[in-house]
């Protein structure tokens, strides 16, 4: 029996899955990225658990969120380097795979069931056209799919990291606020978990607003985005609510941008964990509205199909699957 290896490698977690050539998982577990020094120690750590120590590695693939330069990569949030031949070499595994992690989203979708995707607009489906993928999480990953033959071609970009565009005088200040911490300000400075909290940040001084003491120590204690939506969707804090809507209008502004650039006529799709967690938000939200507010461009992107992604497992998915694909 073949064993396979999976990683999806973020700026704030890693999970890991090691899988049968019977698609069986033997054993699957996350851990937290900066508890250790680099990812070769995290490989180890899985490795060695009881469960698998014994194990025989056939082929691995390891989803990056950063840029992939041949058998390289780096981690856009870590400062880590990670070299696939290395890796080979210390864990004995025939073949290691290093890809950017919105690639991996963009071949799990293939895993998917019906019930792991809605639907935000039906558009005008074209399964021969190309598809686009969009993902907040601790950044933003955004991954182009191009139909060939029976399956797709991926191309990974760096697209969040382009220069955000205010569209409204609200989005104008926050842009000016963000500017005097960075020289740099990119969408993914502001659609990520970061982002989030810094729109929060922001709407606190904008509008003067004195702050839910409850809401700031909840923030100190957990994970400070993750705070502001639990906050914001049981409306029990004003600022949390205006600040999730301020972010889920600037993601719908991005997408829409993607959509503009890639036309994906057979489906743009929306990843990663904020969207997940926030799926009625972006039903009822001005996700929408504003992926739609493109002025000549509005009747065409009114066409686009625009589904979101409910398994936040999608990256491992994919990970799993070019394992399997790229065995020697």
């Amino acid at each position: 029996m073949k064993h396979f290896l999976a990683a999806d490698l973020g700026g704030t977690k890693i999970l890991f899955q090691l899988i049968t050539d019977q698609n069986e998982v033997v054993l699957e577990k996350e851990y937290v990225s900066e508890k250790f020094s680099g990812f070769d120690a995290a490989v180890a750590a899985f490795l060695n658990e009881d469960e698998i120590k014994n194990s025989t590695v056939d082929s691995a693939c390891f989803a990056v969120a950063g840029p992939v330069s041949g058998r390289n990569a780096s981690i856009t949030n870590l400062p880590w380097q990670i070299n696939a031949d290395k890796l080979a070499e210390q864990f004995t595994i025939e073949h290691v795979h290093l890809c950017n992690d919105f690639v991996a989203v963009a071949h799990g979708i293939s895993c998917l069931t019906d019930d792991e995707i809605i639907t935000l607009q039906q558009g005008e489906p074209n399964e021969h056209a190309p598809r686009a993928v969009i993902g907040a999480g601790t950044g933003l990953g955004q991954a182009i799919m191009l139909p060939e033959d029976k399956g797709w071609r991926v191309l990974a970009t760096e697209g969040g990291h382009a220069d955000f565009a205010p569209t409204d005088n609200l989005q104008l200040a926050l842009l000016e606020h963000v500017l005097e911490q960075f020289s740099h300000v990119s969408y993914e400075r502001i659609v990520s978990g970061d982002g989030l909290v810094t729109i929060y940040e922001f709407l606190l001084i904008y509008q003067d607003y004195i702050e839910n003491t409850e809401l700031r120590q909840a923030m100190k204690s957990g994970d400070a985005a993750a705070v502001i939506s639990q906050f914001a969707l049981e409306q029990t804090d004003e600022i949390a609510e205006q600040a999730l809507d301020l972010f889920i209008k600037i993601y719908g502004a991005q997408a829409g941008n993607l959509a503009l650039t890639v036309l994906p006529m057979a489906g743009l799709y929306i990843a990663g964990g904020i969207a997940a967690k926030n799926v009625q938000r972006f039903i009822e939200g001005p996700f929408l509205t504003a992926f739609l507010a493109k002025g000549k461009m509005a009747k065409l992107i009114h066409k686009i199909p625009v589904r979101l992604i409910l398994q936040p497992k999608v990256g491992l998915l994919g990970a799993g699957l070019l394992a399997r694909q790229y065995q020697v």
